[in-house]
């Protein structure tokens, strides 16, 4: 178990450090950002000043995060619009923001290829097509994709 340092809720430098940390490993959303710092024991009043400064000098950025996590979410884990949406919302980012990155990302990126070979792929292990259809269901895919995706599975 780690051992966590007593830390003065009012210290902005160490907000600030925990801050940069924070989004050292990866971007972060601003509602992130700041429930993680809470989580660290920092205080409401510091938490806004330090999320405010890293907004300021770009560090935060929701409207570039959500884009970004929609495009590497599909892109690389191969998961559909809806599970993404639903992440995006858990992580604080705004509905309007999510669904302008969501377009953004659905002009720029097939949908429909990335079901279908994730389709493909595991109707060869299952040979079950309802059991493909739960599948992409539960990788966030709509209903529209996942019967276009199947119809050219079978080969309709």
């Amino acid at each position: 178990m780690k051992k966590s340092k007593k830390i003065n809720p009012k210290d902005e430098k160490a907000a600030e450090k925990s801050a940069l940390n924070l989004i050292k490993y990866r971007a972060r959303s601003e509602k992130e950002l700041s429930v993680r710092l809470k989580e660290k024991g920092f205080d409401d009043e510091v938490i806004g000043k330090v999320v405010e400064k890293c907004k300021k000098n770009g560090l935060i950025d929701d409207k570039l995060f959500a884009y970004l996590y929609a495009y590497d979410k599909l892109t690389l884990d191969k998961k559909g619009p809806l599970f993404i949406q639903h992440e995006l919302k858990r992580l604080g980012v705004e509905e309007s923001l999510i669904f302008e990155s969501l377009d953004k990302v659905k002009n720029e990126v097939d949908i429909n290829t990335i079901a279908l070979e994730l389709a493909k792929n595991y109707y060869e292990r299952k040979q079950d097509i309802l059991k493909t259809k739960v599948y992409l269901y539960r990788r966030g895919f709509e209903p529209d994709i996942i019967n276009c995706v199947i119809e050219n599975l079978r080969g309709d």
